[in-house]
């Protein structure tokens, strides 16, 4: 069991750097519990995975001090609109791991990082970079606190630690609001959903996922309590369900509503019926981005439109601009709420079109 990031251990560490020039200038502890110190700001990051990378663009601001990233982690970064708005994002070589997150030592070690952002659910991945004197800072997966951790190491390693907790603080705002919209609302009258990202003979269903659905005002149907991600269920067992929203994650790149509304035996389903059958947003497609805190939103409002506050472009708008300095055209909005695969879903249009 890997060590928890623990944020006083830290903040103990920066107190203790900032006493005595013979300390670091930077040091805070990884997952592993390990400390990581560093004489100044990274300005050579590699990363292995996906959400160090956007993780580290958000807080610092900016593509330039990113070495190297996984292909993985290269074609999520330039399939949304992060490409539209740090360009650079597309010249960064995509070397740092040969398969999986089996790291590029040599690749790596050719770009002389400052500091290597790794997974610590296998020593292996780890220990050949630190054998070579690589300084490596572990990532654990996959809980709400481990991804609110990953913005805080990234603002200890970038030295722009208020950046990443003025981004937490508007995620924890986002979130009061609509806990407090929600609280007199009991859950036995939360609205019914289903999490779908595969849809053949057999359904695969996102179950129990680090989602918070209840600040949604939305159960989903599929938990079960285990920490399973997914569950595989047959057409019975949705029937059985039944669901009255359902929502396709947007990792889920070959589904579409479209895909729902086509599948005749699934015609009988509510959510289907009614054609309540959403694709999530595409700043949900990394479920570690900063902006993932809009998702909470997005769903109250589309399982509850009757008492949406509206202006949910403006949000998007606030928080791109909030966390990446961006002003985002009107088309990029689109882009990222899927206006065009939910054209054909209830009220999609009226309530997010421009």
């Amino acid at each position: 069991m890997h060590t928890p990031f623990r944020l006083p251990a830290i903040a103990a560490g920066l107190a203790l750097a900032a006493m005595s020039p013979a300390y670091a200038q930077v040091s805070f502890l990884d997952h592993r519990g390990v400390k990581i110190e560093l004489e100044k700001p990274a300005e050579r990051v590699v990363t292995t995975h996906t959400s160090g990378a956007i993780a580290y663009l958000a807080v610092d601001g900016s593509a330039d001090h990113i070495a190297a990233m996984a292909v993985r982690g290269k074609d999520a970064l330039t399939s949304a609109v992060y490409n539209e708005i740090f360009p650079r994002l597309t010249d960064i070589p995509a070397s740092a791991v040969t398969e999986g997150f089996v790291p590029n030592v040599e690749a790596i070690l050719a770009l002389n990082p400052d500091l290597v952002m790794q997974w610590t659910s296998d020593p292996k991945l780890i220990e050949p970079l630190e054998r070579v004197g690589l300084k490596v800072m572990g990532w654990d997966c996959c809980t709400e606190q481990q991804r609110r951790d990953y913005l805080l190491m990234a603002g200890y390693a970038s030295g722009k630690i208020d950046r990443a907790q003025s981004m937490l603080a508007m995620q924890d705002a986002s979130n009061a609001a609509l806990r407090e919209r929600f609280a007199a609302t009991p859950a036995t009258d939360y609205v019914k959903i289903l999490e779908v990202d595969q849809l053949a003979d057999q359904i695969r269903v996102v179950a129990n996922s680090s989602q918070d659905y209840a600040l949604s005002g939305v159960a989903n149907l599929a938990a079960d309590g285990t920490e399973e991600w997914w569950r595989t269920i047959d057409v019975e067992q949705f029937l059985v369900w039944n669901p009255s929203v359902i929502i396709i994650p947007a990792w889920a790149t070959d589904l579409t509503p479209q895909s729902f509304y086509d599948n005749a035996l699934l015609a009988s389903v509510d959510a289907i019926k009614n054609k309540r059958v959403y694709k999530v947003p595409a700043f949900n497609r990394s479920p570690d981005a900063p902006e993932v805190y809009l998702t909470a939103v997005w769903l109250a409002a589309i399982t509850h439109p009757d008492a949406a506050a509206g202006g949910f472009r403006d949000t998007v708008a606030a928080g791109y601009k909030k966390i990446y300095s961006a002003d985002l055209t009107a088309a990029q909005i689109d882009k990222l709420l899927e206006l065009e695969a939910n054209t054909p879903s209830e009220g999609y249009t009226a309530q997010f079109g421009g």
